[in-house]
């Protein structure tokens, strides 16, 4: 009962975050998706992961997910809000690309060190609690162990591997759109650079050590970036894709919601059945089992896409809350996963009532800190509240 009446209060923090100032778009409003609007809504759907992760730090703790139903739900869709972090940054690079010709000029500092300075802040912060924790627990890292982990060739915490992989991906967009003159052909290569890491990705396999972990072990790593490029074609043929929206909205609504209800249903079986995984269960093909659970995750994630652009052909959504958020999302999403074990104990102690509500705030607080320190370092004048959404 405790995790039910949790789900309803969580879903109704949801609605309290989005729905403030939202109202109906003007038919001649065409641009409706745009760098502010992305990044938002990218603040709301951090919030909707630390509700996933909580679920994954609860079950990694010994709480069964049956259990907690129907809160555990947050489990099968954090694949959801990640495919919408990949698709907006695809979106807002290219079209910053298309529209502004010096764009590129400086492009280290403003979109690689905005990752590469919050990823070091964490992971130092991580690498310090793991010393610290096997000191207390008589072990220790030996030397090359710690020597990768300060520059982050180790992930401490694996959670961390959004922030590697969006970096690895502006690499290749600088080097790539440096060089090509028409934007669909930049595309087509960034979408066979994202198809190699994919395939990197399917051969790792998973790490098998629970403290450390090299790059792209865990199908995380790459069932979600195919959004990236998604996101790049989108921004490319806005104005064509608008226009069917607009002129099909009622058709295209129908059809997505109902298709996304049915592929829901799909993915929800496989990941219960652990498709990623079946490596360790002795199946005879387990490569394909990875590929069936990526390809039905694609589609899901197309399906909740094209979902949420026909909502917002029709909606605005954007308030001071979202706004901040959105600001420190990327520090969130790299924060979460600490908050959520250092604060288990609260639920061990006080249940979920408790426990969910400190992992939030908690999570808020030390991503904003983060956020300061790194406009510190990287000299920028944004605070929380005030200045552009970066």
């Amino acid at each position: 009962m405790d995790f039910a009446i949790t789900f309803y209060i969580s879903i109704a923090l949801l609605g309290l975050m989005l729905l403030p100032k939202a109202s109906l778009r003007p038919s001649d409003d065409k641009p409706f998706f745009d760098r502010i609007i992305s990044k938002e809504m990218q603040g709301f759907f951090a919030i909707f992961i630390i509700f996933h992760q909580t679920v994954i730090t609860l079950d990694h703790f010994g709480v069964n997910r049956s259990r907690m139903l129907p809160f555990s739900d947050y489990f099968y869709y954090g694949t959801l809000a990640v495919a919408f972090f990949f698709f907006c940054s695809g979106f807002g690079l290219i079209k910053r690309w298309m529209t502004d010709k010096t764009y590129l000029k400086g492009f280290m500092k403003r979109r690689i060190f905005t990752v590469l300075v919050p990823f070091f802040i964490c992971n130092y912060i991580y690498l310090t609690d793991a010393i610290i924790t096997n000191i207390q627990n008589g072990k220790s890292f030996d030397f090359l162990e710690v020597i990768c982990s300060f520059f982050g060739l180790f992930l401490i915490n694996n959670q961390m591997w959004f922030a590697v992989e969006i970096m690895l991906l502006y690499v290749m967009f600088r080097i790539v759109f440096a060089r090509v003159k028409k934007p669909l052909t930049g595309i087509v290569i960034m979408t066979g650079i994202v198809l190699i890491m994919i395939v990197i990705g399917l051969l790792c396999g998973h790490s098998d050590s629970a403290i450390m972990s090299y790059w792209f072990k865990g199908e995380w790593w790459y069932n979600t970036i195919l959004m990236f490029p998604l996101g790049m074609l989108y921004a490319y043929k806005e104005e064509r894709v608008n226009k069917i929206i607009r002129k099909a909205f009622t058709s295209i609504l129908i059809a997505s919601a109902s298709l996304f209800v049915i592929s829901n249903y799909i993915h929800r079986d496989l990941i219960s059945r652990s498709i990623y995984w079946t490596e360790y269960e002795g199946a005879k093909h387990p490569l394909l089992d990875k590929l069936t659970g990526l390809s039905v995750e694609t589609i899901f994630e197309i399906l909740f896409l094209l979902l949420i652009i026909t909502v917002l052909s029709r909606f605005r959504f954007g308030n001071p809350m979202i706004k901040f958020l959105g600001k420190i999302s990327l520090e969130t999403i790299m924060l979460n996963y600490l908050i959520c074990n250092k604060f288990y104990f609260i639920y061990r102690h006080y249940g979920i009532y408790a426990y969910l509500p400190a992992v939030l705030i908690g999570t808020i607080v030390a991503a904003s800190l983060v956020y300061l320190i790194k406009n510190i370092v990287l000299e920028r004048r944004s605070g929380l509240f005030d200045g552009e959404v970066r």
